[in-house]
Protein backbone atom coordinates (compact mmCIF):
# COMPACT_ATOMS: atom_id res chain seq x y z
CA UNK A 1 0.00 0.00 0.00
CA UNK A 2 3.02 2.50 1.10
CA UNK A 3 4.25 2.20 -2.76
CA UNK A 4 1.05 4.08 -3.86
CA UNK A 5 3.29 6.97 -2.61
CA UNK A 6 5.88 6.41 -5.41
CA UNK A 7 3.29 5.99 -8.37
CA UNK A 8 1.64 9.54 -6.77
CA UNK A 9 5.33 10.80 -7.19
CA UNK A 10 5.89 10.03 -10.06
CA UNK A 11 2.90 11.10 -11.96
CA UNK A 12 3.19 14.63 -10.13
CA UNK A 13 6.40 15.20 -11.22
CA UNK A 14 5.18 14.62 -14.60
CA UNK A 15 2.57 16.81 -14.12
CA UNK A 16 4.67 19.47 -12.44
CA UNK A 17 7.27 18.98 -15.47
CA UNK A 18 4.65 19.40 -17.96
CA UNK A 19 3.13 22.23 -16.84
CA UNK A 20 6.57 23.78 -16.21
CA UNK A 21 7.11 23.73 -20.40
CA UNK A 22 3.89 23.95 -21.95
CA UNK A 23 2.20 26.81 -19.41
CA UNK A 24 4.61 28.75 -17.19
CA UNK A 25 7.63 28.67 -19.70
CA UNK A 26 5.38 30.58 -22.58
CA UNK A 27 4.12 33.32 -19.98
CA UNK A 28 7.56 33.92 -18.29
CA UNK A 29 8.76 34.19 -21.83
CA UNK A 30 6.03 36.91 -22.82
CA UNK A 31 7.77 38.80 -19.49
CA UNK A 32 4.89 38.49 -17.25
CA UNK A 33 5.92 36.89 -13.65
CA UNK A 34 9.09 36.45 -13.93
CA UNK A 35 10.30 36.77 -10.41
CA UNK A 36 7.88 33.76 -9.16
CA UNK A 37 7.98 31.70 -12.64
CA UNK A 38 12.03 31.85 -12.44
CA UNK A 39 12.24 30.14 -9.21
CA UNK A 40 8.99 27.50 -10.35
CA UNK A 41 11.01 26.57 -13.69
CA UNK A 42 14.32 26.51 -12.00
CA UNK A 43 13.08 23.79 -9.52
CA UNK A 44 10.76 22.56 -12.47
CA UNK A 45 14.38 21.50 -14.33
CA UNK A 46 15.97 20.28 -11.30
CA UNK A 47 13.41 17.33 -11.23
CA UNK A 48 12.83 17.30 -14.96
CA UNK A 49 17.25 16.64 -15.04
CA UNK A 50 17.34 13.15 -15.71
CA UNK A 51 14.58 13.25 -18.42
CA UNK A 52 16.72 15.86 -20.12
CA UNK A 53 19.52 14.53 -20.40
CA UNK A 54 17.87 11.16 -21.73
CA UNK A 55 16.24 13.76 -24.16
CA UNK A 56 19.67 15.03 -25.19
CA UNK A 57 21.05 11.94 -25.62
CA UNK A 58 19.26 11.17 -27.64
CA UNK A 59 19.52 13.48 -29.85
CA UNK A 60 15.43 15.01 -29.48
CA UNK A 61 16.31 18.38 -28.52
CA UNK A 62 17.46 20.01 -31.93
CA UNK A 63 18.57 23.46 -32.01
CA UNK A 64 18.89 23.04 -28.17
CA UNK A 65 15.21 23.52 -28.36
CA UNK A 66 12.60 20.85 -26.89
CA UNK A 67 10.51 18.94 -29.69
CA UNK A 68 7.22 17.51 -28.96
CA UNK A 69 9.13 14.02 -28.91
CA UNK A 70 12.12 15.46 -26.52
CA UNK A 71 9.40 16.97 -23.79
CA UNK A 72 7.55 13.20 -24.30
CA UNK A 73 9.80 11.41 -23.11
CA UNK A 74 11.88 13.71 -20.72
CA UNK A 75 8.45 14.15 -18.47
CA UNK A 76 8.41 9.84 -18.74
CA UNK A 77 11.70 9.17 -17.91
CA UNK A 78 12.13 12.10 -14.99
CA UNK A 79 8.48 11.06 -13.41
CA UNK A 80 9.96 7.29 -13.66
CA UNK A 81 12.63 8.08 -11.89
CA UNK A 82 11.85 9.89 -8.83
CA UNK A 83 8.92 7.23 -8.60
CA UNK A 84 11.96 4.42 -8.35
CA UNK A 85 13.88 6.76 -5.70
CA UNK A 86 10.60 7.11 -3.25
CA UNK A 87 10.29 3.83 -3.76
CA UNK A 88 13.77 2.81 -2.47
CA UNK A 89 13.08 5.44 0.34
CA UNK A 90 10.26 3.68 1.41
CA UNK A 91 12.17 0.51 1.58
CA UNK A 92 14.80 1.80 3.11
CA UNK A 93 13.13 3.83 6.00
CA UNK A 94 10.15 0.39 6.33
CA UNK A 95 13.73 -1.69 6.92
CA UNK A 96 14.90 0.64 9.55
CA UNK A 97 11.87 0.85 11.08
CA UNK A 98 11.28 -2.42 11.51
CA UNK A 99 11.28 -3.90 15.02
CA UNK A 100 14.11 -5.45 16.98
CA UNK A 101 13.09 -9.34 17.91
CA UNK A 102 13.24 -10.03 21.53
CA UNK A 103 16.90 -11.84 22.44
CA UNK A 104 18.08 -14.02 24.76
CA UNK A 105 20.91 -11.44 24.78
CA UNK A 106 19.56 -8.80 25.81
CA UNK A 107 23.01 -6.49 25.65
CA UNK A 108 23.40 -7.12 21.70
CA UNK A 109 19.50 -6.29 21.13
CA UNK A 110 20.30 -2.65 22.70
CA UNK A 111 23.45 -2.54 20.98
CA UNK A 112 21.59 -3.01 17.30
CA UNK A 113 18.98 -0.45 18.37
CA UNK A 114 22.04 2.19 19.34
CA UNK A 115 23.45 1.47 15.96
CA UNK A 116 20.04 1.70 14.31
CA UNK A 117 19.22 5.05 16.07
CA UNK A 118 22.62 6.30 15.21
CA UNK A 119 22.13 5.17 10.91
CA UNK A 120 18.93 7.07 11.17
CA UNK A 121 20.38 10.15 13.07
CA UNK A 122 22.89 10.45 10.54
CA UNK A 123 21.01 9.91 7.60
CA UNK A 124 18.85 12.66 8.63
CA UNK A 125 21.67 14.95 9.20
CA UNK A 126 23.06 14.24 6.25
CA UNK A 127 20.19 15.01 3.91
CA UNK A 128 19.14 18.12 6.28
CA UNK A 129 22.59 19.52 5.71
CA UNK A 130 22.01 18.36 1.64
CA UNK A 131 19.07 20.08 1.50
CA UNK A 132 20.35 23.54 2.98
CA UNK A 133 23.05 23.64 0.32
CA UNK A 134 20.55 22.84 -2.28
CA UNK A 135 18.65 25.44 -1.11
CA UNK A 136 21.45 27.83 -0.83
CA UNK A 137 22.95 27.56 -4.21
CA UNK A 138 19.07 27.74 -5.85
CA UNK A 139 17.68 30.33 -4.20
CA UNK A 140 20.76 32.84 -2.46
CA UNK A 141 24.38 31.84 -4.14
CA UNK A 142 22.90 31.75 -7.52
CA UNK A 143 22.18 35.58 -7.48
CA UNK A 144 24.55 37.56 -4.47
CA UNK A 145 26.68 38.78 -7.31
CA UNK A 146 30.20 39.90 -6.34
CA UNK A 147 32.21 42.62 -7.79
CA UNK A 148 35.56 42.10 -7.95
CA UNK A 149 38.67 44.22 -8.82
CA UNK A 150 42.12 44.33 -10.29
CA UNK A 151 45.06 45.92 -11.38
CA UNK A 152 46.28 44.86 -15.03
CA UNK A 153 49.60 46.23 -16.46
CA UNK A 154 49.71 46.23 -20.25
CA UNK A 155 52.88 47.12 -21.78
CA UNK A 156 53.24 50.25 -23.80
CA UNK A 157 49.88 52.12 -22.80
CA UNK A 158 49.12 55.59 -23.41
CA UNK A 159 49.72 57.89 -20.49
CA UNK A 160 46.53 59.02 -20.91
CA UNK A 161 44.72 55.44 -20.64
CA UNK A 162 46.40 55.12 -17.35
CA UNK A 163 43.99 53.97 -15.32
CA UNK A 164 41.41 52.99 -17.76
CA UNK A 165 38.58 51.04 -16.00
CA UNK A 166 36.98 48.25 -17.57
CA UNK A 167 34.16 46.39 -16.28
CA UNK A 168 33.03 42.88 -17.69
CA UNK A 169 29.98 41.62 -18.28
CA UNK A 170 29.71 37.53 -19.20
CA UNK A 171 27.00 34.90 -19.28
CA UNK A 172 24.24 37.23 -18.13
CA UNK A 173 21.41 34.55 -19.79
CA UNK A 174 18.39 36.16 -19.36
CA UNK A 175 16.21 33.68 -19.52
CA UNK A 176 13.87 30.92 -17.61
CA UNK A 177 15.80 31.13 -14.54
CA UNK A 178 17.09 34.88 -14.56
CA UNK A 179 13.95 37.70 -14.36
CA UNK A 180 14.51 40.85 -16.62
CA UNK A 181 14.50 42.28 -13.20
CA UNK A 182 17.93 40.44 -12.26
CA UNK A 183 19.49 42.17 -15.18
CA UNK A 184 18.28 44.95 -14.10
CA UNK A 185 20.08 45.18 -10.99
CA UNK A 186 23.39 44.05 -13.08
CA UNK A 187 23.22 47.32 -14.78
CA UNK A 188 22.61 49.35 -12.00
CA UNK A 189 25.39 48.04 -9.97
CA UNK A 190 27.69 48.13 -13.01
CA UNK A 191 26.86 51.42 -13.86
CA UNK A 192 27.76 52.84 -10.38
CA UNK A 193 31.00 51.69 -10.62
CA UNK A 194 32.11 54.35 -13.23
CA UNK A 195 32.94 52.13 -16.17
CA UNK A 196 35.10 53.77 -19.01
CA UNK A 197 34.69 50.86 -20.89
CA UNK A 198 32.15 48.18 -20.28
CA UNK A 199 33.21 44.54 -22.26
CA UNK A 200 30.50 42.20 -22.82
CA UNK A 201 32.14 38.80 -23.23
CA UNK A 202 29.09 36.76 -24.99
CA UNK A 203 25.92 34.63 -23.91
CA UNK A 204 23.23 37.39 -23.29
CA UNK A 205 20.39 34.66 -23.05
CA UNK A 206 19.45 31.44 -22.66
CA UNK A 207 16.62 29.42 -24.19
CA UNK A 208 14.50 31.01 -26.98
CA UNK A 209 14.76 34.00 -29.49
CA UNK A 210 11.80 35.66 -26.91
CA UNK A 211 14.45 36.69 -24.92
CA UNK A 212 16.48 38.42 -27.43
CA UNK A 213 15.24 41.98 -27.49
CA UNK A 214 14.26 42.67 -23.88
CA UNK A 215 17.90 42.15 -22.84
CA UNK A 216 19.17 44.36 -25.48
CA UNK A 217 17.16 47.07 -24.60
CA UNK A 218 18.48 46.64 -20.60
CA UNK A 219 22.22 46.44 -22.18
CA UNK A 220 21.08 50.05 -23.52
CA UNK A 221 20.95 51.61 -20.48
CA UNK A 222 24.68 50.88 -19.93
CA UNK A 223 26.12 53.95 -19.57
CA UNK A 224 30.08 54.09 -19.31
CA UNK A 225 32.15 56.93 -20.02
CA UNK A 226 34.10 56.09 -23.54
CA UNK A 227 31.57 53.09 -25.08
CA UNK A 228 30.58 49.13 -25.11
CA UNK A 229 31.93 46.57 -27.01
CA UNK A 230 30.81 42.84 -27.08
CA UNK A 231 31.12 39.84 -28.81
CA UNK A 232 28.63 36.65 -29.11
CA UNK A 233 28.37 33.73 -27.42
CA UNK A 234 27.49 29.92 -28.03
CA UNK A 235 23.82 30.60 -26.90
CA UNK A 236 23.21 33.83 -28.78
CA UNK A 237 23.85 31.59 -31.64
CA UNK A 238 21.48 28.63 -30.55
CA UNK A 239 18.92 31.47 -29.40
CA UNK A 240 19.05 33.04 -32.76
CA UNK A 241 22.45 34.32 -34.05
CA UNK A 242 20.78 37.12 -36.43
CA UNK A 243 18.16 38.34 -34.12
CA UNK A 244 21.03 38.88 -31.28
CA UNK A 245 22.79 40.99 -34.37
CA UNK A 246 19.71 43.09 -35.08
CA UNK A 247 18.54 43.55 -31.92
CA UNK A 248 22.06 44.97 -30.72
CA UNK A 249 22.78 47.19 -33.91
CA UNK A 250 19.30 49.07 -33.11
CA UNK A 251 20.69 49.47 -29.64
CA UNK A 252 23.90 50.49 -31.12
CA UNK A 253 25.62 48.30 -29.04
CA UNK A 254 28.91 47.51 -30.70
CA UNK A 255 29.74 43.87 -31.51
CA UNK A 256 33.05 43.25 -32.55
CA UNK A 257 33.11 39.49 -33.67
CA UNK A 258 36.31 39.52 -36.18
CA UNK A 259 36.24 42.99 -36.02
CA UNK A 260 38.15 45.41 -33.59
CA UNK A 261 37.42 49.14 -32.35
CA UNK A 262 39.84 51.77 -30.42
CA UNK A 263 39.90 53.54 -27.30
CA UNK A 264 41.87 57.02 -28.23
CA UNK A 265 44.60 58.39 -25.88
CA UNK A 266 41.66 60.91 -25.46
CA UNK A 267 39.57 58.50 -24.17
CA UNK A 268 37.03 58.42 -27.48
CA UNK A 269 35.86 54.95 -28.82
CA UNK A 270 36.98 55.43 -32.65
CA UNK A 271 36.56 52.72 -35.71
CA UNK A 272 40.54 53.64 -36.49
CA UNK A 273 43.36 55.13 -34.58
CA UNK A 274 46.61 55.15 -34.80
CA UNK A 275 47.42 54.89 -31.27
CA UNK A 276 45.57 54.26 -27.99
CA UNK A 277 44.55 50.62 -27.56
CA UNK A 278 42.75 48.29 -29.47
CA UNK A 279 39.65 46.43 -28.35
CA UNK A 280 39.23 43.39 -30.62
CA UNK A 281 36.95 40.24 -30.70
CA UNK A 282 36.77 37.16 -32.31
CA UNK A 283 33.53 34.89 -33.00
CA UNK A 284 32.60 32.19 -30.71
CA UNK A 285 34.72 29.15 -31.28
CA UNK A 286 31.87 26.37 -30.89
CA UNK A 287 29.40 28.11 -33.29
CA UNK A 288 31.06 30.79 -35.63
CA UNK A 289 34.36 31.46 -37.01
CA UNK A 290 37.71 33.14 -35.09
CA UNK A 291 39.37 35.13 -38.01
CA UNK A 292 42.57 36.64 -36.27
CA UNK A 293 43.59 38.71 -38.66
CA UNK A 294 40.22 40.44 -38.90
CA UNK A 295 40.37 41.32 -35.06
CA UNK A 296 44.37 41.87 -34.95
CA UNK A 297 45.48 42.22 -38.52
CA UNK A 298 47.01 45.63 -39.62
CA UNK A 299 46.57 47.19 -36.08
CA UNK A 300 50.14 49.34 -35.38
CA UNK A 301 52.81 47.31 -33.72
CA UNK A 302 53.21 49.29 -30.40
CA UNK A 303 49.47 49.59 -30.30
CA UNK A 304 48.80 47.58 -26.79
CA UNK A 305 45.70 45.04 -27.41
CA UNK A 306 42.75 43.20 -25.61
CA UNK A 307 40.81 40.38 -27.11
CA UNK A 308 37.54 39.85 -26.14
CA UNK A 309 36.62 35.70 -27.16
CA UNK A 310 33.72 34.29 -25.06
CA UNK A 311 35.40 30.81 -24.95
CA UNK A 312 38.63 30.93 -23.41
CA UNK A 313 39.70 27.83 -25.06
CA UNK A 314 40.62 30.47 -28.26
CA UNK A 315 43.85 30.90 -25.78
CA UNK A 316 45.26 27.84 -27.07
CA UNK A 317 44.39 27.56 -30.68
CA UNK A 318 46.59 26.81 -32.98
CA UNK A 319 45.70 29.31 -35.28
CA UNK A 320 45.88 31.93 -32.73
CA UNK A 321 49.31 30.87 -31.28
CA UNK A 322 50.75 30.12 -35.54
CA UNK A 323 49.49 33.52 -36.21
CA UNK A 324 52.07 35.44 -34.35
CA UNK A 325 49.93 38.72 -33.55
CA UNK A 326 50.57 40.58 -30.85
CA UNK A 327 47.77 40.41 -27.78
CA UNK A 328 48.39 41.89 -24.45
CA UNK A 329 45.21 40.52 -22.58
CA UNK A 330 42.00 38.28 -23.37
CA UNK A 331 38.87 38.74 -21.56
CA UNK A 332 36.70 35.74 -21.85
CA UNK A 333 33.73 33.95 -19.71
CA UNK A 334 31.88 30.63 -21.03
CA UNK A 335 33.08 28.73 -18.02
CA UNK A 336 30.64 29.94 -15.15
CA UNK A 337 33.90 29.22 -12.90
CA UNK A 338 32.40 25.50 -13.03
CA UNK A 339 29.42 26.75 -11.71
CA UNK A 340 29.95 24.36 -9.20
CA UNK A 341 33.08 24.41 -7.26
CA UNK A 342 33.99 21.56 -5.01
CA UNK A 343 36.55 22.37 -1.63
CA UNK A 344 39.49 20.18 -2.58
CA UNK A 345 37.98 19.20 -5.65
CA UNK A 346 37.45 22.57 -7.79
CA UNK A 347 34.93 22.12 -10.88
CA UNK A 348 34.18 18.84 -12.03
CA UNK A 349 32.68 20.53 -15.75
CA UNK A 350 33.97 23.48 -16.82
CA UNK A 351 33.54 23.45 -20.91
CA UNK A 352 36.61 23.76 -21.21
CA UNK A 353 38.98 21.32 -23.18
CA UNK A 354 41.96 22.39 -20.59
CA UNK A 355 39.92 21.70 -17.16
CA UNK A 356 40.87 23.51 -14.74
CA UNK A 357 43.00 25.97 -16.18
CA UNK A 358 40.36 28.28 -17.76
CA UNK A 359 37.72 27.80 -15.15
CA UNK A 360 37.91 31.20 -13.74
CA UNK A 361 40.22 34.04 -12.38
CA UNK A 362 43.22 35.78 -14.46
CA UNK A 363 45.24 32.52 -15.91
CA UNK A 364 48.81 32.60 -18.07
CA UNK A 365 48.19 31.64 -21.38
CA UNK A 366 50.71 30.58 -23.93
CA UNK A 367 50.65 34.30 -25.56
CA UNK A 368 49.05 36.27 -23.13
CA UNK A 369 47.00 36.84 -19.66
CA UNK A 370 43.73 35.87 -20.17
CA UNK A 371 40.63 36.78 -17.73
CA UNK A 372 38.05 34.36 -17.55
CA UNK A 373 35.18 35.56 -15.35
CA UNK A 374 32.86 33.06 -13.35
CA UNK A 375 29.90 35.09 -15.30
CA UNK A 376 26.14 36.43 -14.13
CA UNK A 377 23.50 33.47 -14.92
CA UNK A 378 23.60 29.83 -15.00
CA UNK A 379 22.94 26.84 -17.55
CA UNK A 380 22.32 23.19 -17.48
CA UNK A 381 21.59 23.46 -13.71
CA UNK A 382 19.75 26.61 -11.93
CA UNK A 383 22.46 26.85 -9.24
CA UNK A 384 25.98 28.15 -8.25
CA UNK A 385 27.62 26.08 -5.25
CA UNK A 386 30.65 28.04 -4.33
CA UNK A 387 31.29 29.80 -7.58
CA UNK A 388 29.89 33.52 -6.74
CA UNK A 389 28.05 35.49 -10.03
CA UNK A 390 31.03 38.31 -10.63
CA UNK A 391 30.87 41.71 -11.81
CA UNK A 392 34.85 42.22 -13.09
CA UNK A 393 36.29 45.62 -12.58
CA UNK A 394 39.88 45.79 -14.49
CA UNK A 395 41.95 49.08 -14.14
CA UNK A 396 44.75 49.30 -16.81
CA UNK A 397 48.06 50.19 -15.42
CA UNK A 398 51.06 51.40 -17.80
CA UNK A 399 53.49 48.28 -17.83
Amino acid sequence: MKYYYALWSSLVVAALIAVAELAAAPVHAAGRGQDFLGYFLGAAHLLNLPGFTAAALSGLIPGHQWAGKGLALAVTVSGVFWGVVVAIVIRIGRKFRRPVLPSAEPVRSEAMLSRRRLMLGGGRAVAAAGMGVGAWSFFGEARWFEITRRQIAIKGLSPGLNGLRIVQLSDIHHGPWMSLAWVRQIIEATNALAPDIIALTGDYIYNGTDYVRPMALELAKLRPRVGVVGVMGNHDWWGGGELTKWAFAKERLPLIDNARMFVTPQRRLAKEAKDGLCLAGVGDLWEDKCVYDKALGDVPGGMPRILLSHNPDVAEEPQFLQSGLRVDLMLSGHTHGGQICLPGVGAPVTNSAYGQKYAKGLVAGPVCPVFISRGLGMTVMPVRVGVRPEIAVIELMAG
